[in-house]
């Protein structure tokens, strides 16, 4: 079942406006999707949105959204900004949905039973190398969360993507051959004794999303 949240209309924009807002108790907001030449500027309760921009599943969480002039859309919240050290929320951003139109999604992965593993309780060490699983799929067939059960899962064992079940429509966008979840099994003695390889070459982490820089405060 969708959230509803409803969006005002705010007059200015840039930091101070935005600043005003937020000690008002509300965050800027912006709707945007593929049916709308203009994104529509607003205002949103900050206690409604910080339920759904705090939960694990918020970007698979459909949100019906009421627009100013009265207007209802299906949205996700596609970008949550906040404040580098308060970690508060100072802009969110809602992306429209069509029933007929895919849309990329990254659908958290749930792990069960993880403490019941046999692996586990033989000494294993349960790795989840994928928190969530990125693909495109319809409106309609978004799942909040995808859950495993590591109830059954043995020394060595590992679970792949292509292993998931998925809804109908989805078409991956994470590499069907990426393990989600594995039990390593333990380093021996010997094995740690051992003089450690070259490390690896540090990956440069990208963060997804642009930023609005007129809209965060400095």
């Amino acid at each position: 079942m969708a959230v509803k949240i409803k969006m005002s209309s705010r007059a200015g924009t840039g930091k101070g406006a935005c600043r005003k807002l937020r000690a008002k108790g509300v965050a800027p907001a912006v709707f945007y999707g593929p049916e709308f030449k203009e994104n529509i500027a607003g205002a949103v309760d900050l206690r409604e949105i910080s339920r759904v921009a705090n939960a694990p599943n918020r970007e698979t969480n459909m949100i019906d959204l009421e627009l100013p002039d009265g207007r209802v859309e299906m949205t996700l919240l596609r970008e949550v900004q906040r404040h580098a050290l308060t970690r508060n929320i100072l802009h969110v951003d809602f992306y429209q949905l069509v029933k007929d139109r895919k849309v990329k999604v990254a659908v958290p992965v749930r792990l069960l039973n993880k403490d019941a593993s046999p692996g586990v309780k033989m000494g294993g060490v349960l790795e989840q190398p994928l928190r969530d699983i990125e693909m495109m799929v319809f409106p309609g067939e978004i799942p909040a969360e995808i859950v495993i059960d590591a109830a059954k899962m043995r020394l060595g064992d590992e679970m792949f993507v292509r292993e998931l079940r998925m809804p109908e429509s989805a078409e991956l966008v994470t590499p069907a051959d990426s393990v989600v979840v594995m039990i390593a099994r333990p380093r021996s003695v010997s094995e740690a004794a051992e003089p450690a390889g070259e490390s690896p070459a540090e990956v440069e982490v990208v963060g997804k999303g642009k930023r609005r820089e007129e809209e965060s405060e400095g």
